[in-house]
C-alpha cells in the first residue's frame, strides 16, 4: 500500500450516513483476542510473532468477507504512512511505532481493521459512522467468528484472556465518538464526565487513552470488560451517548435562542479565518472546524455537510497535510500547507 493510496484509500465513517452523525460522529468496536497456542506478544519472540501472522494471513486467503483487504506488513509502511493510518483511526498510536511480524489488515470499504500483535495478537476494529453500535457489533462477530479457528485464549471463569487485566472478560471496548461543543462552552462537560465514571463508561482524547480533547471531539466508551455481557455494554454505552446528543442539541438550541453579538462574532470570525488563513496550527484548525460545524448546524454560518466537516477534520491532522503537500515538512511548514489546504476546502463555500 503506498503512500498515495493511504489518502485515497475509502473510510465508512467519514461519510457520516449514520444516526445522529452531526453529532456521534463514529461508533466503534474493538475486540481484544489472543492465541491459545502463543504466549502473549510481549512473551513472543520473533519467530512466535511471524508464526501468529502466517496463521492470520491464512485466514484472510480463505475468507470470503475480507478477501479484497489490503493486508499490510507494518514493517513495510514509512513513519508518515504509519501515522496517516492513527489519523484515520484505523490503528491506535503504539502501533504505529517500530516492532517485528506486525501486520494491518484493513477491509475495502475502510469498515474493518485488524491490528496483528499490537498489545494483544488481534486487535479487531470495526468503524462506522453515527449510533450505530448494534451494526458495529454485527459485523465484529462475523470478523471475530473467522478466526475462531485458530483457538482463542478463554477461561470458563474470566472469559477471554488478554496481556492487559482491564481487558479480560469480553475484550470488548465500545465506543462513541461525540462532536459536543456546546457542552464544552456551557460548561457542563466535567458534570458529563462525573456522570459517564458513576455508571461505570470512560471519557477519553480525540485518538483515545492519554490523548487530548482536539476540537470538542470526545470518546465515550465502557470502563470494565468483566461482569458483563457484550450486549449490556452496548446498550449503556449507547444510552448514555443518546443522551449526550440530547443534551448537546438542547444546549445548542439555548444558544441560539439567545443568540448575543459575541458567539455570533466568534462562529462567524472562526469561518473567515479558515477561509484566509495563511499559517495555523493543528490545534487551531480543529477548534475553528469545531465552531464552524456547529455554526453550520444551528443555520448561523453557511452549510457544512457531516462528510465535508470529517475531511477537514482529517486533512488538517499533521501526516495529512504532509501528503496534501507531497513532501515532508519542518512543523512551521506544515503551518502554512494547513492554511492552503483549508483554504482551497473553504473556497466554494459562500457566507449567506
Amino acid at each position: 500500500m503506498a503512500k498515495r493510496d493511504l489518502l485515497a484509500h475509502p473510510i465508512e465513517w467519514v461519510k457520516g450516513k449514520g444516526s445522529n452523525s452531526n453529532i456521534a460522529v463514529s461508533s466503534r468496536i474493538r475486540l481484544a483476542r489472543n492465541l491459545s497456542d502463543f504466549p502473549f506478544t510481549h512473551r513472543c519472540d520473533h519467530e512466535k510473532l511471524y508464526a501468529i501472522v502466517d496463521q492470520v494471513k491464512q485466514v484472510i486467503s480463505d475468507s470470503d468477507l475480507l478477501k479484497d483487504s489490503d493486508v499490510v506488513e507494518m514493517d513495510a509502511l514509512d513513519s508518515l504512512s504509519r501515522w496517516v493510518l492513527v489519523e484515520k483511526h484505523l490503528i491506535s498510536p503504539p502501533f504505529a511505532g517500530d516492532g517485528p511480524g506486525r501486520l494491518v489488515i484493513v477491509d475495502s470499504k475502510g469498515v474493518i481493521s485488524i491490528m496483528v500483535n499490537e498489545e494483544d495478537h488481534l486487535r479487531i476494529q470495526v468503524i462506522l459512522a453515527g449510533l450505530e453500535l448494534n451494526e458495529v457489533w454485527r459485523i465484529a462477530k462475523k470478523v471475530e467468528m473467522m478466526f475462531e479457528k485458530l483457538g482463542y485464549a478463554f477461561d470458563s471463569d474470566f472469559g477471554y484472556l488478554a496481556a492487559c487485566p482491564t481487558n479480560v472478560g469480553t475484550g470488548m471496548r465500545a465506543s462513541v465518538m461525540v462532536h459536543i461543543p456546546a457542552l464544552e462552552m456551557s460548561k457542563q462537560i466535567t458534570t458529563l464526565i462525573n456522570e459517564c465514571n458513576r455508571i461505570g463508561l470512560t471519557v477519553r482524547g480525540t485518538y483515545g487513552e492519554g490523548s487530548d480533547v482536539l476540537g470538542s471531539l470526545y470518546q465515550i466508551s465502557n470502563q470494565i470488560t468483566l461482569g458483563l455481557g457484550e450486549e449490556e455494554l452496548i446498550d449503556k454505552v449507547a444510552s448514555a451517548v443518546r443522551q449526550i446528543v440530547t443534551e448537546e442539541e438542547r444546549a445548542r438550541a439555548v444558544m441560539k435562542r439567545k443568540l448575543d453579538s459575541s458567539l455570533d462574532d466568534r462562529l462567524w470570525r472562526a469561518f473567515g479565518v479558515m477561509r484566509y488563513c495563511r499559517n495555523i496550527s493543528t490545534r487551531e484548525a480543529l477548534e475553528l472546524i469545531s465552531l464552524i460545524k456547529m455554526g453550520s448546524d444551528m443555520e448561523i454560518t453557511p452549510k457544512l455537510s457531516v462528510e465535508d466537516w470529517n475531511n477537514l477534520v482529517l486533512g488538517v491532522q499533521p501526516n495529512h497535510v504532509q501528503l496534501y503537500a507531497g513532501k515532508e515538512l519542518t512543523p512551521d511548514e506544515r503551518d502554512v500547507y494547513r492554511a492552503a489546504f483549508l483554504r482551497e476546502r473553504l473556497k466554494s463555500i459562500e457566507p449567506k
